[in-house]
């Protein structure tokens, strides 16, 4: 079965809600699978980035979907780029995951 945003709205509206998108700067949402089939929650999101006076940097962040639709609690990685969140959820090795970053014209933390 293939899962989409909008199942994933309906199982948990207060999460969507506007009051929600405002407190925690989500810019977006989408849904990804990993190579498994497990579904994803991704969020492009500002998340406080800019909480001491900084600017806000959108970054992306993952919660796994639950069997029941719910949203699982946050996995502990963050992610500067769309392709990054792909690379982690296709399961790409550490050296993959840089070769694809270095092609991208983005560098690699080393």
């Amino acid at each position: 079965m293939t899962i989409t945003l909008h199942d994933v709205n309906v199982a948990n509206p207060g999460w969507f809600s506007s009051e929600n998108i405002r407190f925690f700067g989500d810019i977006n949402y989408r849904i990804l699978h990993d190579k498994q089939g497990k579904p994803y929650l991704v969020r492009k999101t500002y998340a406080w980035s800019d909480m001491f006076g900084g600017d806000p940097i959108a970054h992306y962040r993952i919660n796994p979907i639950g069997a029941n639709l719910d949203i699982l609690p946050l996995d502990d990685r963050t992610f500067a780029t769309l392709a990054e969140v792909k690379t982690a959820l296709r399961g790409a090795t550490q050296r993959k995951a840089r070769t694809l970053l270095l092609h991208g014209k983005r560098k690699a933390p080393m």
